[in-house]
């Protein structure tokens, strides 16, 4: 048993000026079983003064824990290893919150009977200077599916809402690797895809700004880079899109595996665990050497 419903999940790192704003917003919601969790990777501004003042005040249910900063991923394993909430709700700490997000989320669980083939509610987001839907809606013929899905069967487009079951994803976490302080949430959640449903609700969540100092805004730099060609690595060995289910996907990881690891210097040959697996690497090797050659004049050091 879970002491809240949610746990609303804040990773942050020098986020001082952005985490008010997102504290007056979750004072703001309609429903009140929750407690925000923030995980603080290494910040070295004033971000735990900040935290202090806010439980001080004794309106959320504030948790704060610092860690050696190592990355968001690492932030999310000890956040759903540490949560007290049935459902995992990350929100980052530039990101705004819909009043009744949560409410939302409710309502559409509740109407699941087999709730043990689902792993969360999946919602849109809204930008934060215009209010405009991020990306596409949901097809409605297709509001319960596989979150892979959405996006590489059904022509979703953009970043959505996510709220996980807590207990799923504490057996998948992510992988953590000396030196990797960048790893895409594909490598977990479009493997949770492939044994998990979600349903889906066309309704703004979550409200996303993209700032200048955020991973959206530094894709390109080399130790992001990193992080993508293990990304690939990862998704190759899992088999995370299946050749019969996403075959344009499948090629693409071998691509894309090339590309990201000549991008950031990367040697992962050896680390692909099978001989197929190898023999589709080499194959599509100059595809990957052609988007290395366009892409390289950009990256960032």
């Amino acid at each position: 048993m879970y002491k809240y419903k949610f746990t609303i999940f804040t990773p942050t790192y020098n986020r001082e000026y952005t985490l008010p704003k997102l504290y007056e917003d979750l004072k703001k919601q309609t429903y009140k079983d929750f407690e925000w969790l923030i995980v603080d990777d290494g910040s070295t501004d004033n971000t735990e003064e900040l935290i202090f003042n806010f439980q001080k005040e004794n309106i959320l249910n504030i948790r704060y824990i610092k860690k050696k900063n190592g990355g968001k991923h690492t932030a999310i394993n000890v956040g759903v290893k540490e949560a007290y909430g049935e459902f995992f709700f990350i929100v980052d700490s530039d990101d705004g919150l819909m009043p009744n997000s949560m409410d939302l989320v409710i309502q559409e669980w509740n109407k699941i009977d087999n709730k043990e083939e689902f792993c969360g509610v999946v919602g849109l987001c809204s930008k934060m200077e215009d209010g405009k839907t991020l990306g596409t809606e949901i097809p409605k013929e297709h509001l319960i599916s596989h979150f892979a899905q959405l996006y590489y069967k059904f022509g979703v487009e953009g970043d959505k809402t996510i709220v996980f079951l807590t207990d799923i994803l504490k057996q998948y976490p992510f992988p953590e690797r000396e030196g990797i302080k960048f790893l895409p949430e594909s490598v977990v959640w479009y493997e949770i895809s492939k044994y998990y449903k979600v349903i889906c609700i066309n309704e703004p969540m979550i409200i996303r700004e993209y700032l200048e100092d955020g991973l959206t805004k530094n894709i390109l730099k080399k130790s992001a880079l990193k992080g993508r060609a293990l990304e690939y690595l990862y998704l190759t060995n899992q088999n995370t899109y299946p050749i019969k289910d996403f075959p344009y996907m499948w090629i693409k990881n071998y691509i894309n595996l090339a590309r990201y690891s000549l991008l950031s210097d990367s040697k992962y040959f050896k680390e692909i665990n099978k001989f197929g697996d190898k023999l589709m690497y080499i194959l599509c090797f100059p595809l990957g050497y052609y988007k290395y050659l366009k892409q390289r004049k950009f990256v960032k050091e």
